[in-house]
């Protein structure tokens, strides 16, 4: 089984509000050897030796391991599969897996769903059972809340549906996938912050609290739309409030937003006078997470303003970015990279010194434009090279960040790495996931 990551080009935290996502699968993958097993058991050795040894039993429901365990990405697989009731779990065959990767963990390049891919295939194929690609996506989309994270279907859909030498625009609800052609004047370079940005640790709260913001947005604005147009509005994310849905102008809509949530922080009270809800009720229904719990208002309040804004900019520019790449508009490419780099560092408030600092050296060597990519608090930036300037950009960010920025800021909790290959390097946009029997 082999599963890829992925570099989003642009479209950050756009998928789960319901608007379109522009990645590309990357040379950099998951890959299971695996053999079926006589019995329910899943054992799994990695090649890794900081990731111990894991089993367990494919019986439905099933137990997670503590939070931030890497064997909770394999039973995310295993269970949600059961859960879909793809495979029987009175009849489910466990496999055997030494499971290696090159996909760097914690960076925003999306190792744990390449590893909820892979393991799901695994799952499948131990079972000789086959599930199309697309209706399998939005399966373990699902299927990765299990672990605790509120993200959106781009990271899966991508590791399976990915073309070479194409990035995908991937809209959502329902699914759709379309290649994207990539200028071969350009090529799109990942680099490390080593500053690690784990879902399932220290940042679970800052992501999931960019969730339950945009779903306060969506009922806000719904609200003030019914009110306007006088009729019920289905709205289960804030895409299905856009301007286009609701037959609108652009700058009608804007306005209403506005109107409706203002341009200040809203306190949980605030939040449930605007929506004639008691507070408990606005906690019970819009600040519940996956697993039960109720998100904590943050300690400012709810910045809704700035995620509504950024979402909305940040789609447009992702049906910008298509059109400049078809066209080869490497100026276009490279300005709508960096105003999304802005919009998820002021509105949306997910980047970090390190990455500031690595932006801005990129831009310095050469780069057309430099963004940060994946759910961001750390992980990489990806910046649109012209193929002609690459060993003079790769010169320049090793001399300007990693002998420059790391060394003088050693005190961080930098990621330690052995080749420099290893935390940046050129993507080829490679093919999805797929599986291959031995013979």
């Amino acid at each position: 089984m082999r599963a890829p990551g992925r570099v989003n080009l642009i479209g950050e935290h756009t998928d789960y509000n319901g608007y379109p996502v522009l990645p590309m699968a990357i040379d950099r993958d998951f890959v299971f050897a695996i053999a079926p097993a006589d019995d329910r058991g899943i054992r799994l050795f990695n090649e890794d030796p900081s990731f111990e040894p894991r089993s367990f039993s494919a019986e439905f429901p099933v137990s997670p391991y503590s939070q931030g365990d890497w064997g909770n990405y394999v039973k995310a697989a295993v269970h949600g599969v059961l859960d879909a009731g793809f495979i029987d779990p009175k009849n489910a065959r466990g496999f055997d897996a030494a499971i290696g990767g090159t996909i760097p963990e914690s960076a925003g390049l999306s190792s744990s769903s390449a590893l909820v891919v892979a393991s799901a295939l695994a799952f499948l194929a131990a079972n000789q059972t086959e599930v199309e690609p697309g209706p399998l996506a939005e399966l373990l989309a699902r299927a990765e809340r299990y672990v605790g994270s509120e993200g959106g279907g781009m990271d899966q859909a991508v590791s399976l549906l990915a073309e070479t030498g194409r990035a995908l625009m991937i809209d959502f609800f329902p699914l759709t996938a379309t290649p994207a052609p990539l200028p071969g004047d350009i090529m799109f370079v990942v680099c490390n912050s080593l500053v690690r940005a784990p879902k399932s640790e220290s940042v679970r709260y800052a992501y999931n609290s960019r969730v339950i913001e945009c779903r306060l947005a969506t009922a806000l604005l719904a609200r003030i739309v019914e009110e306007k147009i006088g009729r019920k509005i289905p709205a289960a994310r804030l895409a299905d409030l856009s301007a286009k849905n609701l037959g609108l102008e652009p700058a009608i809509l804007n306005s209403w937003a506005q109107e409706a949530i203002g341009g200040q922080p809203l306190r949980l009270q605030e939040v449930a006078r605007r929506l004639a809800m008691a507070p408990h009720a606005v906690e019970t229904e819009l600040c519940r997470l996956r697993d039960g719990s109720v998100l904590k208002e943050p300690p400012g309040g709810f910045r809704v303003w700035e995620r509504y804004r950024h979402v909305l900019s940040e789609a447009e520019r992702v049906r910008q970015m298509a059109d400049a790449l078809s066209e080869g508009n490497l100026t276009g490419i490279g300005s709508l990279m960096n105003q999304s780099h802005a919009s998820c560092r002021d509105d949306y408030e997910i980047s970090c010194p390190e990455l500031e600092a690595l932006v801005s050296i990129a831009l310095e060597s050469g780069a057309l434009g430099s963004r940060l990519t994946g759910a961001g608090f750390g992980g990489c930036t990806v910046s649109a090279v012209r193929r002609e300037s690459l060993d003079q950009f790769l010169s320049g960010v090793e001399a300007g960040y990693y002998d420059g920025f790391v060394n003088r800021e050693g005190s961080r909790p930098f990621v330690a790495f052995q080749k420099l290959s290893d935390v940046m390097f050129p993507c080829r946009a490679s093919m999805g996931a797929g599986y291959w029997q031995a013979q």
